[in-house]
C-alpha cells in the first residue's frame, strides 16, 4: 500500500435513481450515472427499490451484513392471524377433551371429568392396621419368647413394657415386692412412651403370673391406653399355677373391651402358626 494514500468505501446504497454522491467519476460525460455502483442486490425485495438504508456502514466492518428491516404492519397482522389459529385449535381440542371425559364414567363436571368428588381428609374413618399388637412385661425373658413366638406367627407389632423401677433380679425379693403392690394396689411408673392402640383392632397382652394373676404393671398399662371396643387377648407363662383368675382381673379393668380366656403359653412351643392365628381369630 502507497504510504499516503486513503482508502474509503463508496456510498452503494444510494437511491437506484440517483448517482453516487461527489463521484465525478461514475458519471460518463453526458453527466448520466452509468450504475455501477448502485446496491442492486436487494433488488426485488421490500424497499429493494429505494436500495436498502442509506449512508455508510459502521467503520470496521466493510461488507457486513445488512441491517434487518421488519415490516411492523405485516407483521402484525401475520402474527396476530397465527395466534388467532393456535387459540382456535385449543379451543377445540379443550372441547374435545370435555366432551370425551364427560362420557366417560363416573365424569360429573368436576375439575377432570374422571372420577366423583371424594375429600382427602375429611369425613374419613381411620384405619385399623391389620396386624396385631403384642404387648408383654416379661422378668426372666421367658414371656418375651413367648411374645416373639406370636409376633412372628401373626406378622405383628410387639411392644415391651419395662417398668421405671426394676424389680428386683432374685425372685425371693421379686415375689415379695410384687405381693406389696398387690395388696396395696398400686399402678408402677411405666417407662418409655406407650403404643397407639387406635391403629389396632386386637391385642395381645402377655405377662407372667404372680400371686395367682397378672402383675399390677399389667393394669399400670392397661388403664393408660385406650382398649374401648377392642379385642383383648391374654396369655401367660408360669412355674405351674397357670392362667388362674388373670382373665378376671384384666376384664375388671377394662370392662368395655372384649376380653378373651388367657392362654397358657407354656404350651406355646408345641402350636403351630396356624393354631396361633386361630388363638387370635385370624
Amino acid at each position: 500500500m502507497a504510504k499516503g494514500k486513503r482508502f474509503y468505501k463508496r456510498n452503494t446504497n444510494a437511491p437506484a435513481d440517483q448517482g453516487a454522491p461527489a463521484d465525478q467519476n461514475a458519471v460518463k460525460g453526458n453527466g448520466v450515472a452509468d450504475g455501477s455502483n448502485i446496491n442492486t442486490k436487494y433488488e426485488g425485495k421490500p424497499n429493494g427499490a429505494q436500495g436498502g438504508k442509506p449512508g455508510p456502514k459502521p467503520a470496521g466492518k466493510p461488507g457486513g451484513k445488512p441491517p434487518r428491516r421488519f415490516m411492523k404492519d405485516n407483521n402484525r397482522e401475520v402474527n396476530q392471524g397465527r395466534n388467532d389459529k393456535r387459540q382456535g385449535g385449543n379451543g377445540a381440542k379443550r372441547g374435545d377433551n370435555a366432551e370425551r371425559n364427560g362420557n366417560r364414567p363416573g365424569g360429573n363436571g368436576n375439575r377432570n371429568g374422571n372420577r366423583s368428588y371424594r375429600p382427602r381428609f375429611e369425613n374419613r374413618k381411620p384405619q385399623l392396621a391389620n396386624k396385631v399388637l403384642i404387648a408383654y412385661y416379661s422378668w426372666s425373658g421367658v414371656t418375651e419368647k413367648a411374645a416373639q413366638k406370636i409376633c412372628s406367627a401373626v406378622k405383628g407389632n410387639s411392644y415391651r413394657i419395662v417398668p421405671v423401677k426394676a424389680y428386683p433380679s432374685m425372685y425371693a425379693l421379686c415375689v415379695g415386692k410384687a405381693g406389696m403392690e398387690k395388696a396395696s394396689g398400686a399402678r408402677p411408673e411405666i417407662k418409655g412412651t406407650l403404643p397407639d392402640c387406635s391403629r389396632y383392632e386386637k391385642i395381645a397382652i402377655g405377662f407372667p403370673i404372680w400371686w395367682f394373676s397378672c402383675p399390677n404393671i399389667i393394669h399400670s398399662f392397661l388403664e393408660k391406653v385406650n382398649l374401648e371396643g377392642k379385642k383383648v387377648y391374654p396369655f401367660c407363662t408360669s412355674k405351674s399355677s397357670g392362667p388362674r383368675s388373670s382373665a378376671e382381673a384384666i376384664r375388671n379393668t377394662v370392662p368395655k373391651a372384649d376380653v378373651k380366656d388367657t392362654l397358657d403359653a407354656n404350651k406355646i412351643g408345641d402350636m403351630s402358626d396356624e393354631d396361633i392365628k386361630k388363638w387370635l381369630e385370624m
